[in-house]
């Protein structure tokens, strides 16, 4: 819960002022005097400082921002016997932020109400929350958090959203599974904000874009002096994660120690800044995610086993976009849209044979990779309509073996008709159904591809009145 600090010398005013605050749930201490004061700032970090305009003048403004200036900046509310108008040097305007350039976050005549002093606290809370949330969220753009904007069709993708649905209303520990590129982040953020926690932060941390000790440092803060470069003291990602989310993504890239002190949070909801002796409580709901095996780190010993239970109390599992076919096209349409609206061209449609190819590629990358074709695809299009070329047909061939006549059999083995009659209905769908073209695509006659597609019984409108020549079996719809 929020930590406020009240520094007034009026013993009356400061005890009310205490008793009502923690009524409403907050965690308060109080200090008659800057002597006082620094003590507790200098030990603890407070969100909102509470203090008396005359202990002001004797440092308390200097105190709050050197105790804090490492991230969980507090918010100093003064107490003011004279117009708080006055004290900005701004009459007529209303008080400006400490964040920005003001000396103080807000400013409250003497004599208040204890209702006043609730609503003033709470605006300072509500504005650091959404500073964090800003930088958390930064560089982020159109994420769009509702399961029902989600776009998708197909039955794994109704499955997940599902249970997103069934888990955003708990505050249990969500594991998300699957291959890079399927969107996990996208579902943690739809878990968060459609919870009881989504007026409190959602705080990102890729656990494998960070050295283990700057990790550390990161999730659980430190003390100012903890380590070469530690000039001031820095508050960790959960301290600002208090009474909403973190999302820990990548986290069986997280090294077995630091493993150890998130088990903690976890089970003890406390934890220690880097160099510091003092038990911060936390009250933070765990959202993580992984693109590797984690029981089989368990086995080689590189992931702890007691901290994957308490992470996977729910899994979800992200299906790759292979998967979901069913979902290509729409999502295909989806990201021209916004590309199109982004970059302000008139591109309205994605060719019949550019979707073939879109259907048919396995997208290693997943949506991800999807959303990055059809950006290339706008961007490169001259009209109205997004053709083969735009989408680069030479990225569709990376995905494809080194050597295209050697095809991998897997463990279960496969049918092998059905593998030959896969690879003519792709031919046929990459070449319009043309079968001349098609059969010079599979390096075969017209004659044996016409004999094939009848062994295979494969039938298209456009061939309805097939017959074959009077010299052969050429199909009437290659002529």
């Amino acid at each position: 819960m929020s930590r406020i600090l009240i520094v007034e010398p009026d013993d009356e005013i400061r005890t009310s002022a205490r008793e009502h605050l923690e009524s409403l749930g907050y965690t308060v201490f109080e200090a008659p005097d800057a002597v006082s004061a620094e003590l507790l700032l200098l030990d603890q970090a407070f969100d909102v400082v509470v203090g008396d305009a005359s202990v002001h003048e004797g440092r308390l403004l200097d105190l709050v921002f050197e105790s804090n200036a490492g991230g969980g900046v507090a918010l100093l509310i003064l107490l003011t016997e004279s117009d708080p108008a006055a004290e900005t040097g701004a009459p007529g305007e209303e008080p400006v932020s400490g964040l920005v350039s003001g000396p103080a976050f807000d400013y409250l005549q003497k004599p208040f109400t204890l209702a006043e002093l609730e609503h003033r606290v709470k605006l300072a809370l509500d504005f650091k929350r959404i500073h964090y949330e800003a930088q958390s969220l930064r560089g982020e753009r159109n994420l769009i958090y509702r399961p029902e904007n989600f776009i998708g069709e197909s039955e794994p993708i109704k499955q997940v959203l599902s249970l997103i649905s069934k888990v955003a209303a708990t505050d249990s520990s969500v594991l998300l599974t699957g291959e890079t590129g399927t969107g996990k982040e996208l579902v943690a953020g739809a878990i968060h904000y459609n919870s009881r926690r989504a007026g409190n932060a959602f705080v990102k941390v890729n656990c494998a874009a960070l050295p283990d000790e700057l990790l550390e440092s990161e999730l659980f803060g430190h003390e100012k002096g903890a380590y070469t470069g530690a000039v001031q003291r820095r508050i960790g990602r959960f301290e600002q994660a208090d009474g909403g989310s973190i999302f820990l993504d990548e986290i069986g890239d997280m090294s077995l120690l630091t493993q150890a002190k998130v088990l903690r949070v976890i089970q003890e909801k406390e934890f220690e800044r880097l160099g510091g002796d003092r038990t911060i409580s936390c009250d933070v709901r765990i959202i993580s995610a992984t693109n590797k095996n984690l029981p089989e780190a368990i086995e080689a010993g590189a992931f702890r086993q007691d901290l994957f239970y308490r992470l996977n109390v729910v899994s979800v599992n992200m299906p790759a976009l292979r998967e979901r076919v069913d979902d290509v096209v729409p999502l295909a349409y989806f990201f021209l849209k916004k590309f199109a609206a982004d970059l302000k061209k008139n591109v309205r449609r994605i060719h019949p044979l550019a979707i073939e190819i879109l259907k048919d590629h396995a997208f290693p990358g997943n949506v991800r990779e999807l959303q990055n074709l059809i950006e290339r695809g706008v961007l490169m299009c001259d009209g109205d309509e997004i053709t083969v070329e735009d989408l680069d047909i030479t990225f569709q061939k990376k995905g494809a073996p080194a050597d295209p006549n050697v095809i991998t059999i897997p463990p279960s083995g496969f049918d092998l008709k059905q593998v030959e009659k896969s690879y003519i209905l792709q031919a046929l769908r990459l070449c319009d159904w043309n079968q001349k073209e098609a059969a010079k695509l599979l390096n075969v006659t017209p004659r044996t591809l016409n004999y094939k597609i009848k062994n295979h019984e494969i039938k298209h409108p456009s061939w309805s009145h097939n017959r074959p020549s009077e010299g052969g079996t050429e199909s009437a719809a290659d002529r």
